[in-house]
């Protein structure tokens, strides 16, 4: 088994260029450079890949992508077209004929990888096993229960930053060193030699979705509304089955859910005042591990 951990960069739409809003709402980052590193069994990195991406939609660089990347305009127009760099990692991928994971920092590059290889008319089904680093990350290590930034990671395992971030080879390399020391502690102090077993999940599947509710006159309101309502699996749309209430704490509240077949559903809500109505936003995402054994097993 090979784990292959790969890092987007991709640009956005931005008041300088018109967008068609349907082209938009379809592919809403456009992918501009594929960075990656193939590591083995051991998690020793074995092979790199780089490869800037000429873009077709978003050729006028955002402000805030040039800030937080240092890129400048002039670099959108050098790169493959996105179906020959995409072939060209898939092939690179593919290369030793191994199987493999996919592992990321973040859950949502294969969401754009999969976006831009629909968008151009190519098969955007991803290999079923992924890894989200910074995930594991949290779950193993600092158990924190917050989204940290791949440097922050860096720092906290005190690993040495002889690299610049925000370039999308060096920050799969970064993730796969990361990779690398969790991999090792999780079996030196926890036992834990198949973090795939455990922490995988299928990208191909729509792990979350988002809606407004309608305004209600207080948070009671809201928390009954939510109580009562008949929420569906993001992933397959099934009814979900309550495993834990809606509980407030200021402006938010949570909730925990089940799938028969997705497993464990988080359910969070945030209200925001308006005037005399209370706003709420609510999101439902499926959780990492356990692919509904666990919610399953309770009452």
């Amino acid at each position: 088994m090979q784990y292959i951990v790969f890092d987007l960069e991709w640009n956005i739409a931005s008041r300088a260029i018109r967008v068609d809003p349907e082209i938009q709402a379809a592919m809403p980052f456009e992918i501009i450079e594929i960075g990656a590193v193939k590591l083995n069994e051991k998690f020793e990195v074995i092979s790199e890949f780089t490869t800037h991406v000429r873009p077709k939609i978003y050729r006028i660089l955002s402000n805030h992508i040039a800030a937080v990347t240092k890129r400048f305009q002039q670099s959108l127009k050098f790169g493959l077209p996105f179906p020959q760099a995409a072939q060209s990692f898939l092939d690179w991928c593919n290369a030793d004929g191994e199987n493999y994971a996919l592992c990321i920092w973040s859950e949502s590059d294969p969401g754009v990888l999969r976006s831009n290889l629909a968008f151009h008319g190519l098969n955007d089904q991803l290999p079923l096993q992924c890894l989200d680093v910074q995930y594991v990350f949290d779950e193993l290590i600092e158990q924190a229960g917050m989204q940290r930034s791949i440097e922050y990671a860096v720092d906290f395992l005190r690993l040495p930053k002889t690299e610049p971030f925000h370039q999308a080879v060096k920050d799969a390399w970064y993730t796969g060193i990361i990779l690398q020391q969790v991999a090792q502690i999780a079996i030196e102090e926890q036992g834990i030699d198949d973090l795939l077993g455990i922490y995988a999940y299928d990208p191909n599947l729509n792990r979350s979705t988002k809606m407004s509710m309608p305004p209600a006159t207080s948070h009671d309101e809201v928390l009954h509304r939510l109580i009562s309502a008949n929420l569906a699996c993001p992933a397959c749309q099934q009814s979900l089955r309550p495993l834990e209430p809606w509980t407030r704490s200021g402006n938010r509240a949570d909730a925990r859910y089940c799938c028969q077949d997705h497993g464990v559903i988080a359910g969070k809500a945030r209200f925001r005042k308006n005037e005399e109505t209370v706003l709420t936003e609510l999101s439902l995402r499926l959780e990492k591990g356990g692919q509904g054994i666990t919610c399953l097993e309770q009452p």
